[in-house]
């Protein structure tokens, strides 16, 4: 079966006072589902925690489950506890199903790359340990989660390169890389290279994309006041980045953009 020719992403983050998002957790499912509704992506990405809860994740599903649609969410819940009385915060991610149905990739193996510097390391041996989860079929299209800092699962900026092999193969094998962050990362030029080498081509020639999303920090409590950059959200199809189109420019505690992305080539 051929592929469509076309894929329209929508990609939506917060603004943050510090540890704390601007918005109320009712706000921001209410916005998530409203770009659902509105823009009717096929993939919509949100940055990392966007929903605050297991409880608010549920609503959104109950939503979407009630009002069935053809495009699939993916989120980051940011308390995904089990149990209130367990201590710390456990962000997870997570899919949206078009029905409702849910799909947990899990949680964040590891986050600098320092973790990740070697093959024994705890976090890399928990990321491998959860590679089967982090892949999702969604119709034609194969989509891989990478959370946050996960990201080091690449290193070098001349010379980017994996730093394991069943990572490599795993990604290797799916067709959009996912990557929602909780804040905007520096070391632009690192990430550019990053980005590229997790959006080349399959080895036999089908396209891969890779799309990231991050909040920004609207207080300066971590720093300097932040303002939504160009690279608050990026997508790259063969290694190069795309434009996109702007529905929401932060004014009003968060940014919505839009892309296409043609991964009409079969791999």
């Amino acid at each position: 079966m051929a592929r469509r020719k076309a894929l329209h992403v929508g990609t939506i983050s917060f603004a943050r006072c510090g540890p704390e998002m601007v918005l109320p957790p009712g706000d921001r499912v209410r916005l998530i589902l409203a770009a659902s509704d509105s823009y009717e992506p096929d993939l919509l990405v949100t940055a990392g925690y966007a929903v605050h809860s297991r409880k608010h994740l549920y609503r959104l599903a109950r939503d979407i489950a009630e009002d069935p649609r053809s495009g699939v969410i993916i989120t980051e819940v940011h308390h995904d506890r089990r149990r209130r009385h367990k201590i710390g915060h456990s962000h997870a991610m997570w899919a949206i199903l078009g029905d409702g149905q849910l799909h947990r990739f899990g949680r964040q193996a590891f986050g600098t790359s320092r973790e990740a510097r070697h093959r024994a390391s705890p976090g890399l041996i928990a990321f491998r340990r959860r590679l089967p989860r982090r892949s999702l079929k969604v119709d034609d299209f194969t989509l891989f989660a990478l959370i946050c800092g996960e990201l080091n699962i690449v290193q070098g900026r001349l010379r980017p390169a994996f730093v394991d092999d069943d990572a490599r193969t795993a990604i290797e094998r799916t067709d959009i890389v996912l990557n929602p962050t909780h804040d905007r990362m520096s070391n632009a030029g690192t990430l550019h290279a990053k980005r590229r080498l997790l959006s080349q081509p399959h080895p036999s020639g089908g396209t891969r994309a890779y799309v990231s999303v991050s909040n920004w920090e609207a207080c300066g409590l971590n720093g300097r006041v932040q303002q939504p950059s160009p690279t608050l959200h990026t997508a790259y199809v063969d290694g190069e980045p795309l434009a996109y189109e702007e529905l929401a420019d932060g004014t009003f505690g968060f940014v919505y953009r839009r892309w296409r992305l043609d991964l009409s080539g079969s791999p």
